[in-house]
């Protein structure tokens, strides 16, 4: 089965704890802190692999998650960081946000590799809060927290020239005839189930990528049928070869069937119908005496005026191929060098975590101690001997969690809370 679109769960590795200890050794008694730093969170990251053309990978495995970093140790051991997942897709995936639907990346043209989610950085130990005033910090600082996302993959082929047309008229045999590509050829409608890529060589000069997109009929820019699983294949091409069964093998009108698909691509995008186009007029080898002057007569009268060529061919014993294929090379030589490339929407924020470390103990007879960095800083210019700056501090302690420790130690009315040389009594 193709697959062209996946929706998965991705998460970088979470930044390690730094940890607390303190070097207690023979004829050292009081060695100070030495907890080592946190390791680093695994990147999730994106790379385009060469040897993939659909998503099929993504149906059996949803989850995919960077290794956490390993937290630090005593004697100032550093946590191991975490593996990096790299998550591999072939060229021409766009990476969109699930809720929003907004482009994160596109994984084509020289963007093959792409950090989408950084990995949380590993918290430090307590050998990096020792003061003058604290020479025995009893908190290190958390690792920062993972990223997690839910995202939409969807594949865009990558290819020079758009094989288009209804089924059945001969486009996976052309295919097949013109390049290095095999697909499975039978007398069926749709028996391409999924957009086939080839390398056409031409001698002489550069060659070029071609894709069969399958599927197109009627209403197909409205749901009807396949084609529409299969009209975004088209938005990377710069000229199309519009194939048609000029012999009406099956009784359909070629000039009905070519307005059909343009006004399904018209429906789809103005845009891309309106990229230049040729008409490979298929199975004249199924003609019998004047016919097939008569239509292909009618063919260029009704299209040749549009400036859309129309080339009699047969796919199946190679007449008119060569002279096809080098007058597509001459208009892909003449179209503007634009690469569509889907521009970023989405802009992966870092999570606004304030994670400077603090520590609440008890010490016993109604006494409590609060440190940490942050504290030290916020009584270092917040006035206590202010009613409003003491209500501020409050609230300081209040929004992070302070006092919620301090509740959970059992404090009571009238207990006393110590930091930093200030000394307060705890009242609810």
């Amino acid at each position: 089965m193709f697959i062209d679109q996946a929706k998965i769960y991705i998460r970088s590795g979470k930044g390690g704890d730094g940890h607390v200890s303190f070097r207690r050794e023979l004829y050292v008694p009081a060695g100070g802190p030495d907890g080592g730093d946190g390791g680093k969170g695994g990147d999730l990251i994106f790379e385009v692999d060469p040897g993939l053309n659909t998503l099929n990978e993504f149906r059996h495995i949803r989850k995919y998650c960077a290794g956490d970093g390993e937290a630090g140790g005593k004697r100032r051991c550093h946590g191991k960081d975490g593996e990096d997942l790299i998550v591999k897709v072939p060229a021409g995936t766009i990476v969109k946000e699930a809720n929003s639907g907004q482009v994160i990346t596109d994984m084509s043209y020289e963007n093959t590799r792409e950090i989408i989610l950084k990995g949380g950085r590993g918290g430090k130990g307590n050998q990096h809060y020792a003061t003058p005033t604290m020479q025995a910090p009893k908190y290190a600082q958390p690792g920062k927290p993972a990223m997690e996302l839910e995202v939409i993959l969807e594949l865009k082929t990558i290819a020079d020239v758009g094989l288009v047309g209804f089924p059945n008229v001969g486009k996976s045999t052309f295919l097949s005839r013109v390049s290095n590509a095999r697909p499975k050829i039978a007398n069926y409608h749709f028996t391409t189930l999924n957009p086939n890529l080839g390398v056409v060589d031409l001698e002489g000069t550069d060659g070029f990528v071609i894709a069969d997109i399958p599927g197109l009929i009627e209403g197909a820019s409205e749901g009807i049928g396949l084609g529409h699983q299969f009209l975004k294949h088209i938005e990377r091409t710069k000229v199309m070869i519009h194939m048609i069964d000029a012999a009406s093998t099956e009784g359909r009108d070629p000039i009905h069937d070519v307005n059909v698909i343009n006004e399904e691509l018209k429906a789809y995008s103005e845009e891309v119908a309106s990229r230049p186009q040729v008409i490979a007029a298929n199975k004249t080898d199924c003609f019998y005496g004047e016919d097939e002057s008569a239509v292909l007569n009618l063919l260029k009268e009704e299209f040749e005026p549009r400036g859309i060529r129309v080339f009699p061919i047969s796919a199946v014993t190679g007449k008119g191929v060569d002279e096809l294929l080098y007058y597509v090379k001459e208009m892909l030589d003449e179209v503007k060098e634009e690469r569509v490339v889907f521009e970023k929407e989405y802009l992966i924020q870092e999570p606004d975590f304030q994670n400077e470390p603090f520590s609440v103990t008890s010490e016993g007879d109604g006494v409590y101690r609060i440190e940490g960095p942050r504290v030290e800083r916020m009584l270092g210019y917040t006035n206590l001997d202010s009613e409003k700056g003491f209500e501020f501090f409050q609230k300081f302690l209040k929004n992070n969690g302070m006092l919620s420790e301090l509740e959970k130690l059992g404090i009571e009315d009238g207990d006393t809370v110590e930091m930093y040389g200030f000394s307060f009594e705890y009242y609810r």
